[in-house]
């Protein structure tokens, strides 16, 4: 990518947001019917691309439990997350729980011999090598290899970061830009696109395929196809209208642009609008 020079001795890349950017149709259409929206991670397939955490389940997406829900007092209220995460267990639902890194040694500690399917460790900002004088920080490379349960990780925003994450060993890593550190982010077009690049490169090293999870406040399924395309496998969702709408939309999309599946989709091509 072309660099910008912004003084003597220093350049940057331009950075894109996801509203910046519009999906290129193909040469073929196909009908909406015959799209597939499902998507895999690790050995769970889901009906479509979205995922929540604490918030509304949607169907047929990754609806994770936010273990910070159950904290309380300076401890987790064990009795109660065991009891949501059996009680998703004895219903077939894919059990997943979320928590900050902080407090990933407590809730593994906590919940004991009962294991969810899948844990997310998730903070605005997560990287491989947390480093602070004050306290023992969260080993993540440790903690995901000693665990016999698929782990998603994150969020992060450049290549780097996101290799680094991956070669933890992690199932899944989260992309999403940090609206709270002041001068600092990457627009979401960008960042996705960049975390696609260190999959591609961390798959090259070991021949392992990291799920991609981008945070996007959608608003059309037009947003969930977007992020797609840049790079993404599904959306955490922080604000949605309705679910059906935004499946509809998506399929729309991807019937306009003819691909059949969310795999075919990160093929299609992109343009800057703005």
């Amino acid at each position: 990518m072309a660099q910008i020079e912004i003084g003597r001795g220093k350049s940057a890349r331009r950075g894109y947001g996801l509203d910046e950017v519009s999906i290129v149709p193909s040469r073929r259409t196909r009908d909406a019917d015959d799209v597939v929206t499902s998507w895999q991670l690790d050995a769970f397939t889901f009906d479509v691309p979205l995922v929540t955490v604490g918030g509304p389940s949607i169907d047929g997406a990754l609806n994770v439990i936010d273990a910070e829900g159950y904290w309380s007092g300076g401890e987790f209220d064990a009795t109660s997350l065991t009891a949501a995460i059996n009680e998703l267990n004895d219903a077939g639902d894919v059990s997943a729980v979320a928590v900050r890194p902080q407090r990933a040694e407590q809730l593994i500690a906590a919940l004991g011999r009962t294991e969810p399917d899948l844990l997310m460790i998730r903070g605005r900002v997560v990287s491989a090598e947390h480093v602070s004088k004050d306290r023992e920080p969260l080993n993540l490379k440790k903690t995901v290899r000693q665990l016999e349960v698929p782990v998603v990780a994150g969020a992060c925003s450049s290549f780097r970061a996101a290799l680094h994450l991956m070669r933890t060993g992690a199932a899944g890593v989260i992309v999403a830009s940090d609206p709270h550190s002041e001068g600092v982010g990457v627009p979401l077009a960008t960042a996705i696109a960049d975390v696609r690049a260190a999959r591609m490169q961390h798959l090259d090293e070991t021949g392992v395929y990291v799920q991609v999870i981008a945070t996007v406040p959608v608003r059309t399924g037009g947003d969930v196809a977007k992020a797609v395309v840049c790079g993404a496998d599904a959306v955490l969702v922080q604000s949605a209208p309705e679910n059906s709408t935004v499946i509809a939309d998506l399929r729309r999309t991807m019937a306009t642009c003819g691909y059949e599946s969310v795999k075919e989709l990160q093929a299609a091509e992109l343009v800057v609008i703005a």
